[in-house]
């Protein structure tokens, strides 16, 4: 059961086409595992779409076209949330299916990522990097723990299969954890299943431990 969402500014701002490539990949993704949240945005888009029928009407730029078609191919529009995938319990890294939006970036399922080596056990792939935004997939093993750290800007991580637990909370496949500069956490990876999640970060991490630092340079997060 999802019980961590995105804030409803993210949500209105997802539905208002003013979110940057990467953080709109994050949102489109969970909206495909959320029909709560998905029921708000479709809010959000009445709404406008009812404030725009008010508006006087204007010309379009020569590029509106274009520009909206290029968002609905990428898959980071609402229009792509339906028809989110299940994933068996406890399958191969090789059987785990993505969300719809997120299919576009890695070129299929998991097991057409291109994962780099972050650690033992730990894993990513960069996907996107927008307006100094980037989302990338990560790989954890079960039981693995992520280096300590915190946040020089905000991050958004999403669980598409498995479970991770920071600062208490458990978090599984649909829940979004919020961070931001106040948050220091070490996540670890629950020991069922490979945790595979979407992080989306505007800054780099800060790590608490010389480990971390030494290797921040050669990762690039």
């Amino acid at each position: 059961m999802i019980t961590h969402h995105p804030s409803e500014e993210l949500i209105a701002a997802y539905a208002a086409g003013s979110l940057d490539e990467a953080n709109a990949l994050a949102i489109a993704t969970h909206l495909t595992l959320c029909p709560a949240c998905r029921r708000e945005a479709t809010c959000y888009e009445a709404l406008g779409a009812s404030l725009i029928e008010e508006l006087p009407e204007m010309a379009m730029a020569q590029d509106a076209l274009s520009a909206t078609l290029a968002r609905v191919r990428s898959g980071t529009t609402t229009m792509g949330t339906m028809g989110a995938t299940q994933p068996s319990k406890h399958a191969p890294t090789s059987q785990i299916m993505l969300p719809a939006p997120l299919r576009h970036y890695v070129g299929g399922d998991v097991d057409a990522a291109k994962w780099r080596t972050l650690g033992p056990g730990i894993q990513h792939m960069p996907l996107v990097t927008a307006d100094g935004v980037t989302a990338r997939l990560l790989r954890i093993a079960p039981g693995r723990s992520v280096f300590d750290h915190s946040h020089g800007g905000t991050e958004l991580t999403l669980v598409l299969n498995g479970s991770y637990l920071a600062q208490g909370q458990r978090f599984v496949r649909g829940d979004l954890e919020m961070a931001d500069e106040n948050t220091q956490h070490r996540p670890v990876a629950g020991a069922e299943d490979v945790c595979i999640c979407l992080a989306v970060t505007d800054a780099p991490l800060r790590f608490g431990n010389w480990i971390g630092r030494l290797m921040q340079p050669f990762i690039g997060i």
